[in-house]
């Protein structure tokens, strides 16, 4: 389990700049395998607890499903106005449901402004990657756990 706060803690301003992107919209795309092992791509609800982030749905939907089967996807963050100032993130990952009966559940639904039936899944960080356009260039930011940050730039 790699949950957010391994990020924070080995890389706070990479982290910072992308807490802000997930919270400078509602909705963001999270990728899934379906039963068949076609991808499926829908928006998704993201938010912060604590030391953990967590994506959402409607319990029973089709990305709720996919991800009790098999745990593996990928968040990006909504693309904003196209200006591509901000950055992009994609955050790949494996989740774990919160249980409907775990103890602080009623605290994240409520903080998120949820109620039941919705699903809950933390995510636990495999690779968290924020690329920006600067000075006519592409950076790309790539954390990984135990390899900290690595920087590559590309003209464009």
């Amino acid at each position: 389990m790699v949950p957010w706060k391994h990020l924070v803690d080995d890389a706070p301003d990479l982290a910072a700049r992308v807490r802000s992107r997930f919270e400078a919209a509602g909705q963001h795309v999270l990728a899934t395998r379906t039963l068949t092992g076609s991808p499926r791509v829908s928006g998704t609800e993201v938010g912060f607890w604590g030391d953990e982030v967590w994506v959402g749905s409607t319990s029973r939907s089709g990305k709720s499903m996919d991800l009790l089967v098999d745990p593996r996807c990928v968040l990006h963050s909504n693309p904003g106005d196209g200006s591509r100032t901000q950055g992009d993130v994609q955050v790949d990952a494996t989740v774990r449901a919160l249980a409907k009966d775990a103890p602080r559940r009623a605290e994240v639904l409520a903080a998120a402004g949820r109620t039941e039936p919705f699903q809950l899944f933390w995510l636990d960080l495999v690779r968290v990657r924020l690329t920006t356009v600067v000075d006519d260039a592409t950076r790309v930011e790539t954390w990984r756990p135990g390899t900290g940050v690595h920087v590559d730039v590309h003209p464009t």
